[in-house]
């Protein structure tokens, strides 16, 4: 069982507490970001996607070691491709341990504190693309 900060809001915004799972509004951001990304729409992404994820949460690209890490420690498939799977448990263990930074990259893609969707961040976004 993973270990939970004592009385963090943040973490019971996002973790179930009884099952350690991430609670399903988080689920829906998670798989939200992950098509928005994936350009082809194959449930994987290549390193062109992952790296435009990257720019987008961190306004940089991931450097070559951060990119080998995430292959080594994450799922991907053989032509080392980001499953949907892998970003998921990537966001996972990132989120127990440090949700404050889980929502800090959602405001990024347009969430707030209470994970809700701004509407006027979507439509920045749209006049940007």
């Amino acid at each position: 069982m993973s270990e939970q900060p004592q009385e963090d809001p943040l973490y019971d915004l996002m973790v179930d507490s009884e099952t350690g799972d991430l609670k399903p509004k988080v689920d829906k951001i998670l798989d939200g970001i992950f098509k928005k990304f994936d350009k082809d729409g194959d449930g994987k992404w290549d390193l062109e996607e992952l790296q435009e994820f990257a720019k987008a949460t961190n306004g940089c690209p991931f450097d070559d070691c951060v990119i080998d890490e995430i292959i080594e420690s994450f799922q991907v498939d053989k032509e080392n491709r980001l499953l949907f799977e892998g970003f998921y448990e990537m966001y996972y263990m990132q989120t127990i341990s440090e949700p404050g930074e889980t929502l800090k990259d959602f405001k990024k893609h347009g969430y707030d504190d209470k994970l809700d969707l701004v509407s006027s961040r979507i439509e920045e976004s749209e006049k940007a693309e």
